[in-house]
């Protein structure tokens, strides 16, 4: 039966206001749960006045990719149209921008007399950990798949889909690639690492890097969540799947030496060791992207 009069109306704007009020609060909690460790690091508040503005540009325009690619995954609301998807992941953006002055503020790193090129660079890189934060907060906070009766189809994925292609498995784990790099790459670690890192020592750490990628994602079962393709495509093979993420965040460990300058004037060598060396907290970000999502064969294997 439908209800048409006012008390109706009345009830579910206040369902409406609830969920939306819930939605954002989850959004903004798992923001500050992924972004509170940068909050706290001396190192972002110094890039942000050194990085040239159009590099902060190049960061949130790579951040907003990733984090459409999250929202189109899970996200913080559910059952959107293309055009929503797009909102949900401008608002996500905005969403970090502001939870990012305010925490800076409250820390005392923005105060009356920073300048405006100096807090706009600090709020720039703490948005970005903060919105892939509230990009997955139904897949962390959540309990996705728990709602109206869709523990039994869900309950298992970690998404709200419950099948997810090769490619986007790939684009999440470039997305915790770059969230873990984005901690350790603007510190000095990296470099003193990278220099002092023979070619010996280089290959070493790039066979121990797939073995423990590859171990995580398919063998760790950690939840339940370890897995076992079927036969299909090149991407859905463990091994094949393996190098292509550690290929990622190989790219992603470079892009962000770059972005912060520490290859500018290195050599061959130093670049590829920093590169290597960072790439191993690239590729634990990865693995635990890959392992918030479900894969695209378990709804088949469990209709099996």
């Amino acid at each position: 039966m439908i209800c048409a009069t006012p008390a109706c109306y009345t009830r579910g704007v206040d369902s409406d206001l609830r969920d939306s009020v819930r939605d954002y609060t989850r959004a903004i909690g798992g923001g500050l749960i992924v972004g509170l460790p940068l909050l706290y690091t001396m190192e972002i508040w110094v890039h942000g006045f050194i990085l040239p503005w159009w590099k902060l540009l190049l960061l949130l325009g790579l951040a907003f990719i990733v984090v459409l690619g999250y929202n189109s995954i899970a996200g913080f609301r559910r059952e959107r149209s293309l055009s929503e998807l797009l909102v949900d992941s401008v608002s996500t953006i905005g969403l970090g921008i502001v939870v990012a002055f305010v925490a800076l503020v409250a820390l005392g790193r923005i105060e009356f007399g920073t300048s405006l090129r100096d807090a706009a660079g600090k709020v720039a890189l703490e948005a970005i950990p903060i919105a892939f934060g509230a990009s997955l907060a139904a897949t962390l906070l959540s309990g996705a798949g728990t709602d109206e009766g869709d523990s039994g189809s869900d309950s298992g994925s970690g998404s709200s889909g419950g099948r997810v292609g090769p490619l986007h498995r790939l684009l999440v784990a470039a997305g915790g690639a770059l969230l873990f790099a984005l901690n350790v790459a603007p510190t000095e670690e990296p470099v003193i690492l990278g220099i002092g890192a023979g070619p010996w020592l280089q290959l070493l750490v790039v066979a121990a890097t797939l073995v423990l990628a590859f171990g995580l994602v398919f063998y760790a079962d950690f939840g339940g969540r370890s897995r076992a393709h079927r036969d299909g495509g090149l991407l859905d093979k463990p091994v094949t799947e393996t190098v292509a993420t550690y290929a990622i965040s190989l790219a992603v460990a470079w892009f962000m030496l770059w972005a912060f300058g520490r290859v500018d004037g290195a050599s061959i060598h130093a670049i590829a060791g920093m590169t290597v060396m960072l790439a191993v907290f690239a590729s634990v970000g990865a693995a635990v992207g890959r392992l918030l999502i479900g894969d695209d064969h378990e709804g088949e294997g469990a209709e099996a």
